[in-house]
């Protein structure tokens, strides 16, 4: 099964497709989908800006800049580009239209004036010009919904070309270059992560069972389980993208929980005096159950993330709970056969070993005996102060704020941002709400004008093409090109003269660019700086109150669109599905324990030991100032389908101790050193696997790895000082 399983997973392919993470079955995405077809996807390009030490009006550069230039057009996969070096103004004269080039390339006598000339054209500066002057941008339009072969392809052209021509500076952008980067670190990362979890887990293990046997056996138990999700994934076409680039370590580290509390248990029935045999069916009729309980538990946690409507966070969670009970299956089978065919471990020979453990853990069960009532007060004011901080933690999203500042990519994210208009895309869908009117009535036009005057003057976008910019250009262009009068035409007569101008041929491609075919919808589309997903969300509704109160709805009306606005809605959703997962999750494991405990009260205390930690950490990071966000949103169903583990382990062990007619307290005592050493062994496990992800060049993956780490170190501490006031005192209430 593992030989079948390991050729399938030898296929499987890397994927980051940035659209898998819109929202599914969502309006806003069925618009934006039907909105693209008429205009284009507001994504696909790629900006550059190629800069000169000596400045841009320098011959030398400008040459070279217009042949780079025309080599990107010629380039495969690419539609259009948009480059100072070829664009011409349009000039409406009494002798006819002529064209003026932006910059006299091949006449040096002219830079001065060019210089003057666009300093005063305020929609080329920030656009084409970098606001100081000292670089072009130049936009290419590559194919529409590129695939990632040609994508490479495209990536590695225009890279070449940089290396031809040698700029003094280059900044690129686009999602051509974001996919590269993505899948180059994932596939890096995906081996990067797995060694250091084995590494850091053969260590633990090493000074846990200090044998070769309690190394091998559970890392060998535990690869077989992840060789075979992965094949699972290949066999029904699924792909490994940013999410699922996490489930090998996940796996890894959730599934050596099962090896190590069963091996534990095994070595202990050994040194109880039980022959091979025995002790191996003492230990699965002891842990197995425990062990399908926190495999279901743990599975549920992940499956919940099915809730989110979001592709690669559906596909995690639900690849993660398939893995969950394939480890169990292979814990369950593999290891009792595993068992039976090798000699019993040295380990289990040396009981100074478990002595050690016995000590410590009866000076920490002493200590809970004489101290519950602090303990609860403990706890009470903790969990107070992390309530404060839940309430500073804010639902915020920027993009690619998952690589690192120092991230090459980031740099020039930067860069964009302080030197042109920004790189977040904006998108705007206006429609004529008047029945015989069009984008091109008078009234129509000057409503569409106060709108992107607001937009540009208000909300942040910086140069919007729309149907109002070429206005003004041609209004420009019928007064000599004077950019005094770039502005929309200041009565009726002269708009009708723009108009007319309007329909020349040499504007009718930028026309059908921005204008559908019965002109009754047109489109705004700019950049901006990326201001976050908290404060687009403000920027809307202040817009959308704007636009009520000064806005003719008679004649206008409008919809945000565009993928920023759906990577924003994402965490909308993402909120509030981890809520609502969360509490099903609760719920669910609630049910679950209290059906096979056949109390209301065990269930009840197996949520407070792995409610608290979980709330311990939101306060946390709203202290610290993380955002919930598409990625570190799964930190806390990760978190708790993991911890709540432990408590099951000691809830299990507690029961069948009772079942022994021991006394209240001496079952608790036994459950507390017997079960006590496993889920600490356990936690540093974890711990171990999931701090690996410290390492990683995603921001959010650090995250998770960070605060699942603390989450279940918190969690075992509250198991092992918590969990055992809880059953007091709910003995004493029933006593």
């Amino acid at each position: 099964m593992t030989g079948i399983a390991a050729a399938l997973s030898s296929k499987l392919e890397f994927d980051y497709d940035f659209e898998h993470f819109f929202p599914q079955n969502d309006p806003d995405l069925e618009f934006f989908l039907e909105y693209r077809k008429i205009y284009e996807n507001d994504n696909d390009y790629v900006l550059i800006s190629i800069g000169n030490k000596e400045g841009i009006f320098n011959a030398n550069f400008l040459k070279k800049a217009a042949k780079f230039s025309n080599e990107l057009e010629n380039l495969d996969h690419v539609e259009s580009v948009i480059s100072p070096t070829q664009i011409k103004q349009p000039i409406f004269t009494a002798f006819g239209f002529i064209e003026v080039p932006l910059l006299h390339i091949n006449d040096s006598s002219k830079y001065a004036a060019d210089k003057i000339r666009i300093q005063k054209s305020k929609e080329y500066i920030g656009t084409l010009f970098s606001k100081d002057l000292t670089a072009i941008g130049i936009v290419v339009h590559n194919s529409q919904i590129i695939t990632k072969k040609a994508s490479d392809e495209l990536l590695l052209n225009i890279e070449t070309l940089f290396e031809k021509y040698h700029f003094d500076e280059v900044h690129f952008a686009g999602k051509i270059r974001g996919q590269k980067e993505y899948l180059t670190k994932m596939k890096k990362e995906l081996i990067v992560f797995l060694s250091i979890s084995v590494f850091l887990i053969i260590i633990f293990l090493s000074i846990s069972f200090r044998s070769v046997f309690g190394v091998v056996v559970p890392i060998a138990t535990v690869l077989i389980a992840i060789i075979c999700v992965l094949g699972v994934m290949q066999l029904f076409g699924k792909s490994l993208d940013v999410m699922t680039t996490l489930l090998p370590t996940i796996l890894f580290v959730v599934g050596m929980s099962d090896a190590v509390h069963i091996l534990n248990k095994y070595t202990e029935e050994l040194r109880n005096g039980h022959q091979k045999i025995k002790a191996i069916k003492i230990t699965f009729k002891e842990v197995g159950w425990a062990t399908l309980l926190t495999s279901i538990t743990t599975a549920v946690g992940f499956i919940t993330l099915m809730m989110v409507s979001i592709k690669p966070i559906q596909e995690f969670g639900l690849y993660t709970a398939i893995g969950v009970l394939i480890a169990f299956v292979i814990a369950i089978l593999f290891l009792p056969a595993l068992l039976s065919l090798i000699k019993p471990p040295k380990i289990a020979q040396k009981p100074h070993a478990q002595s050690f453990w016995r000590s410590i853990l009866s000076v920490s069960f002493l200590m809970v005996l004489k101290h519950p009532k602090r303990i609860i007060a403990v706890y009470l004011g903790i969990i107070i102060v992390s309530a404060i901080g839940l309430s500073k933690l804010t639902i915020n999203y920027h993009l690619l704020e998952d690589l690192s500042e120092s991230n090459p990519l980031q740099q020039d994210f930067r860069f964009f941002e302080n030197e042109y208009e920004g790189i977040r895309p904006f998108e705007m869908s206006i429609a004529v709400a008047k029945k015989d009117a069009t984008i091109f009535d008078y009234e129509v036009m000057q409503q569409m004008d106060k709108t992107q005057t607001y937009l540009q003057q208000q909300y942040g976008v910086g140069f919007i093409f729309s149907p109002v910019s070429l206005v003004k250009l041609i209004n420009k262009s019928i007064h000599g090109g004077s950019s005094e009068y770039y502005h929309f035409p200041k009565n009726k007569a002269t708009y009708k003269k723009v108009i007319k101008k309007l329909q020349h041929p040499s504007l009718k491609k930028e026309l059908t660019k921005i204008i559908n075919p019965n002109n009754k919808q047109c489109r705004f589309t700019g950049k901006m700086d990326d201001v976050g997903s908290k404060k687009a969300t403000e920027l809307n509704q202040e817009f959308q109150t704007y636009f009520n109160n000064n806005i003719d709805s008679s004649l206008i009306n409008y919809k945000m669109t565009g993928t920023a606005l759906l990577v924003d809605k994402n965490n909308e959703f993402l909120a509030v599905n981890m809520i609502t997962g969360l509490s099903i999750a609760f719920l669910l494991i609630a049910l679950i324990i209290g059906f096979l405990f056949k109390s209301v009260r065990m269930a009840l205390i197996s949520l407070v030991p792995n409610f608290v930690p979980l709330i311990i950490i939101a306060g946390l990071m709203g202290f610290i100032g993380h955002s919930i966000n598409m990625s570190t949103s799964i930190i806390f169903t990760i978190a708790f389908g993991i911890a709540v583990d432990d408590t099951i382990h000691f809830l299990s062990k507690f029961k069948i101790e009772q079942n022994k007619n021991l006394s209240f307290i001496y079952a608790l005592k036994r459950t507390y050193l017997s079960t006590g050493k496993a889920i600490v062994l356990t936690t540093l496990i974890l711990c171990g696997g999931f701090l690996s992800l410290i390492f990683s060049d995603f921001k959010s993956t650090f995250l998770i790895g960070v605060y699942v780490s603390t989450t279940l170190f918190v969690a075992v501490i509250t198991d092992l000082v918590l969990l055992p006031v809880l059953l007091m005192m709910t003995k004493k209430k029933h006593s």
